[in-house]
């Protein structure tokens, strides 16, 4: 008889959010023919994650993808505002929205959804849908597991940020994060919740997805600090780590494969790890203010480091010195896109200019390139200080901020001394270490087969 399990999937439509859980579901998909996938999210975000062209021939024939709405009223402009104004636009309506894409997806299926898998940064209405449902919900946390804990612990966390006004205190009273100061905290941590519905939000999430069936982590149990995940598991019914999903080559292929900008084939025309690849990712709030990449482009200019540089064209217009490209086009190339595994994993890349994102992070640590941070909002802060301070594979910039003499100190130390040497070896020896934890016979492959069994199940 064939399979009655239908699986709605709840997306978190900014930054790299939607492309890894796509290629956790196209995964999971693969391994589960019998079970039925349906993918909700916005139809801007299901356009790039899941091209029109291309749906018919990559995606696995269990998945459909769903197009619901954003919360934007009629006649908003596209790139109106805030980013954050957008999240909040979207998780006001989320709920409703996401209930008439289950509605839908269980009407062209012909069957019930019998269990819900959510971006872990919707716990509240995943919860509130399936308890509606009476189905089981699952979630996914994307993000490093640092900030995670740091949701779980929210309200401590406030009530600290309340009575302490220096920011080098530490947080070694929750465990696993003795490390972080008050000072790495994300913003919308220590915000007053009240002041939008995405702080409300997030402050609630970290009460809320402890009622989850099980809890899948974006990442390698043996990269965390064992105090971390043990209480972690000590919240949560299950907790599985299930590796870098941004490493695993997906279905659909989330990351274009082609080279539709001519990064790889100028890369072959430079030496070995001279080029300084530059991209702050894709999300609204990873890039730096203007003024901070005029300085980085003013020191790429003064040192005459060779450089790739990801730079969308308004960014382009708004933001480089006059003839600042023509200037520099014989040792550096801006381009609007970069298929970003691709060219960290080229020979000619020497080190990675990088707003911090987590999964940016380890897409460089899984190609043995250590990194320049500029962390910008979110849980960056807190992959920088892991970067840094704890895997010892780069340098954040001076005082956080993206100055020309800053800048040309850490290229200079990154791409000619001893210490970027150093970082260069650790950073080949985390990849090394990254490709036997996610070969056969690991933990994420055993947590898998157990996300598979739940699901199948369920």
């Amino acid at each position: 008889m064939p399979s009655e399990k239908h699986v709605a999937v709840c997306a978190f439509p900014f930054g790299s959010h939607p492309w890894v859980l796509a290629n956790l579901v196209g995964k999971v998909a693969a391994a589960t023919v019998d079970v039925r996938f349906s993918f909700l999210s916005t139809a801007k975000s299901n356009h790039v994650v899941f091209p029109p062209q291309s749906r018919a021939t990559l995606i696995p024939s269990n998945l459909r993808v769903y197009d619901i709405g954003d919360g934007s009223p009629a006649g908003y402009p596209e790139a109106a505002g805030d980013p954050r104004d957008q999240a909040d636009l979207f998780l006001q309506a989320a709920s409703a929205n996401f209930q008439a894409g289950v509605d839908t997806a269980e009407r062209d299926a012909g069957r019930k959804v019998s269990l819900l898998l959510a971006d872990g940064l919707l716990p509240v209405v995943a919860c509130e849908i399936a308890e509606k449902m009476h189905v089981p919900w699952v979630a996914f946390w994307a993000s490093a597991p640092h900030s995670l804990s740091m949701h779980v612990y929210a309200d401590l966390i406030h009530q600290l940020s309340r009575n302490a006004t220096d920011e080098e205190k530490t947080l070694d009273m929750i465990p696993g994060l003795s490390l972080m100061r008050m000072g790495d905290l994300p913003g919308d941590l220590v915000m007053d919740p009240n002041i939008s519905v995405s702080c409300r939000m997030f402050r609630d999430l970290g009460n809320v997805i402890p009622r989850a069936a099980a809890v899948l982590m974006n990442s390698f149990v043996e990269m965390d600090p064992e105090p971390l995940t043990a209480d972690l598991k000590s919240k949560f019914n299950i907790l599985l780590h299930l590796g870098m999903l941004t490493l695993v080559p997906s279905s659909p292929p989330s990351l274009p494969a082609s080279d539709e900008t001519g990064c790889l084939t100028w890369l072959k025309s430079r030496d070995p790890q001279t080029v300084v690849y530059i991209s702050f990712g894709s999300g609204p709030l990873s890039s730096p203010p203007p003024d901070e990449i005029t300085s980085l482009a003013e020191a790429l200019e003064s040192t005459r480091t060779p450089f790739l540089w990801s730079l969308t064209n308004q960014q382009k217009a708004q933001c480089l010195p006059g003839g600042f490209e023509e200037r520099t086009s014989a040792y550096g190339r801006i381009v609007p896109w970069a298929p970003q595994r691709g060219v960290l994993g080229h020979p000619a890349c020497g080190a990675f200019v990088t707003h911090c994102g987590y999964n940016s992070v380890y897409e460089s640590m899984a190609a043995g390139v250590p990194m320049i941070g500029r962390p910008v909002a979110v849980d960056q802060r807190i992959c920088g200080k892991m970067v840094e301070e704890v895997w010892g594979i780069g340098v954040r910039v001076e005082r956080g901020v993206l100055t020309e003499s800053g800048m040309v100190k850490a290229l200079d130390a990154m791409m000619m001394s001893e210490e970027g040497k150093v970082m260069r070896k650790k950073a080949g020896e985390l990849r090394r270490r990254l490709a036997e934890l996610a070969g056969p016979g690991g933990t994420a492959e055993a947590d898998f087969k157990t996300v598979v069994e739940l699901i199948s199940t369920s």
